[in-house]
């Protein structure tokens, strides 16, 4: 294979694999070798191992081209896997006669439940511990040379094998929790701690994807500022980002808690709810601007769209991000209706009914829907 095929070959591998099977590929890989180094000395093993130990090292050579084959091995073929290879190496520390050489192969026990916790299930982690330390205790005492000696062993096993585990589990706990964290910063709007427009649209899909009964009837606004502008211009960006927290206060004390608010940038926020009518949705943009005039010292202006969503109907199917367009295009043009009608005022129309097709691509495409609530914090950052 020339170097270009072969340096294909490891990329497309690197594609298809993880680190868990690729620490099974160098575990196995480093053990295939001992049962043969074992063959070479027959006093160093009990009489008839060697069959067993070709045995060890078949299984141990076919573990390792599965997994090679495969790639990224499923938490039942890993558990399968697994546990041959601990019942492999558990009988080679058997057959070994050196009692010193058997608990050093008995620590290798210890591999395969720190490989599980790299990836697998808490379930499949505990089983393959357990089993661990179970394979280690009973070899510990069949080589033991007295009750000391295996009572030490069985001890030391326990540490050996469960610590990697801790400490690997440890840290990947640690790293799902910095990845929530750096996911959740991303959505998130810094100023005001409402999503932003990649947060509120993953939000958005969440409540898409927990409601695929049929027909569902939302509501969707934009607000904006009035004189936003003329703030900044007079007063500075401090005393602007001062306002738009205050206006963000006083629409979250307004709205109810399965309303999604966000920031899609600058003085507009946008709104998503479950709505039973049109007049819901006036209703409910009114109690915001009311809010905002009572609470604040400036106004809104709100544009908002009544409109039924079935992801079984009829009509032509657009993605998440295109139906949060077109609410939002629409909704965008009411608002700027309610401006141009003296501002402090609301503008809401009914739309035709729109069909989401949430198995098409759109702006999370490889990448799993953030884990929020639907409801919005009742206080900004």
């Amino acid at each position: 294979m020339s170097a270009a095929g072969l340096y294909g070959w490891y990329m497309s591998f690197c594609v298809r694999t993880d680190a868990r099977s690729l620490a099974v590929l160098v575990s196995t890989a480093g053990a295939i070798p001992l049962p043969a180094i074992a063959l070479l000395s027959p006093s160093f093993v009990r009489e008839g191992a060697p069959v067993y130990l070709l045995g060890v090292c078949a299984t141990t050579s076919a573990i390792f081209l599965i997994t090679l084959v495969v790639g990224k091995l499923s938490d039942r073929m890993f558990s399968v896997l697994g546990l041959v290879g601990m019942a492999g190496i558990a009988l080679a520390a058997y057959l070994v006669t050196d009692p010193a050489a058997a608990r050093g192969i008995v620590t290798l026990l210890s591999a395969i439940p720190a490989i599980a916790a790299m990836a697998s299930t808490r379930r499949v982690i505990l089983g393959h511990t357990i089993v661990a330390i179970a394979l280690a205790w009973a070899v510990s005492i069949a080589v033991a040379e007295s009750l000391a000696s295996a009572l030490v062993s069985c001890a030391v096993s326990v540490t050996v094998i469960w610590l990697p585990v801790f400490m690997i589990g440890t840290l990947r706990r640690s790293l799902e929790f910095s990845r929530a964290r750096y996911r959740e910063l991303a959505n998130t709007d810094p100023l005001t701690g409402l999503p932003n427009r990649r947060g509120f649209l993953d939000r958005v899909e969440r409540y898409a994807r927990e409601n695929p009964s049929g027909a569902e009837e939302v509501g969707f606004l934009v607000i904006d500022v009035d004189h936003f502008k003329q703030i900044n211009d007079h007063f500075g960006h401090a005393a602007g980002d001062a306002v738009l927290n205050d206006v963000v206060a006083a629409t979250l004390g307004a709205v109810r808690a399965d309303v999604l608010v966000g920031r899609f940038g600058g003085e507009e926020f946008v709104a998503f709810f479950p709505a039973s009518s049109l007049k819901a949705v006036f209703a409910l943009s009114e109690s915001i601007r009311i809010s905002v005039a009572q609470c604040c010292n400036v106004t809104v202006s709100i544009g908002g769209i009544f409109c039924t969503v079935d992801d079984h109907g009829l009509t032509p199917s657009v993605t998440l991000s295109e139906f949060v367009d077109v609410l939002a295009r629409r909704a965008d043009t009411l608002m700027y209706a309610a401006k141009a009608a003296g501002r402090n005022t609301v503008r809401c129309e009914h739309l035709p009914p729109m069909s989401i097709d949430l198995l098409a691509p759109n702006h999370t495409a490889g990448a799993e829907p953030a884990r929020f609530d639907i409801t919005t914090p009742k206080s900004p950052h």
